[in-house]
C-alpha cells in the first residue's frame, strides 16, 4: 500500500559530523563545550565562541575602516566594536590557556559574558554578525553622502499636540508649576 523509499539522510549526517568545528579548523583544539543548551529556540552553542567573535570584530572593524572617517555610523560602531574586540581578545588569550579544561573553561566564557553584558555568547556573535551585516549595507548605501532630495523646510520641526488640535499656542500647565 505504502511505497517506502530510501532517504539519503545518513549521508549528510556523516557529511556535517565530518566537518571540522571553527576550533578544530582554526589549529586550536579547545575542549568539547559542557553548555548543551542556550535555552533560546533557534540559537545553537557555539563551540568557540570567543575566537569566532575576535575574527568577526575584526572583520567588522576592517569593513567599517572604509567609510569616511566623518560617518557618524563609522565613529560610533567601531568604538563598540573595538570596546568588545578588547574584552573579547583578553578572555580568548585566557582561554588558549585553559583549553584543555571544560569546566574552567565554561566559568571564563560566563565571566566574559558578564563583562560584556550583552547576553549569552551566542547573542552577542549573532550581534556582531547582525552589525557586520549592517555595515556592508551601509556601504552600498552610501549614508555619509548628503540627501539627494533635502529636506521641505520645517520637516524636522517638533510640534505641539495642543497646536495640531488647535487648542492654542503653549501647553497650559507649563506656568503652573512655576508659581
Amino acid at each position: 500500500m505504502f511505497v517506502t523509499r530510501p532517504i539519503s539522510l545518513g549521508r549528510s549526517l556523516v557529511r556535517f559530523a565530518a566537518t571540522p568545528s571553527a576550533s578544530v579548523a582554526s589549529g586550536t583544539a579547545f575542549a568539547a563545550r559542557l553548555k548543551k543548551s542556550t535555552n533560546i529556540t533557534g540559537l545553537n552553542v557555539s563551540g568557540s565562541p570567543l575566537s569566532e567573535l575576535e575574527s568577526r570584530y575584526t572583520k567588522t572593524l576592517s569593513l567599517l575602516s572604509t567609510l569616511p572617517e566623518s560617518s557618524v555610523y563609522r565613529q560610533a560602531t567601531t568604538a563598540l566594536t573595538q570596546q568588545r574586540l578588547d574584552i573579547v581578545a583578553k578572555f580568548s588569550n585566557d582561554a588558549k590557556a585553559i583549553q584543555s579544561e571544560p569546566e574552567l573553561l565554561e566559568a571564563l566564557y560566563e565571566r566574559a559574558e558578564q563583562e560584556l553584558d550583552a547576553g549569552q555568547l551566542e547573542q552577542v556573535l549573532e550581534q556582531a554578525v547582525a552589525e557586520y551585516r549592517l555595515a556592508a549595507k551601509m556601504i552600498d548605501w552610501k549614508a555619509w553622502e548628503p540627501l539627494e532630495h533635502p529636506p521641505a523646510p520645517g520637516q524636522w520641526s517638533y510640534f505641539s499636540m495642543a497646536e495640531e488640535a488647535g487648542e492654542g499656542g503653549e501647553d497650559q500647565n507649563v506656568d503652573a508649576g512655576k508659581k
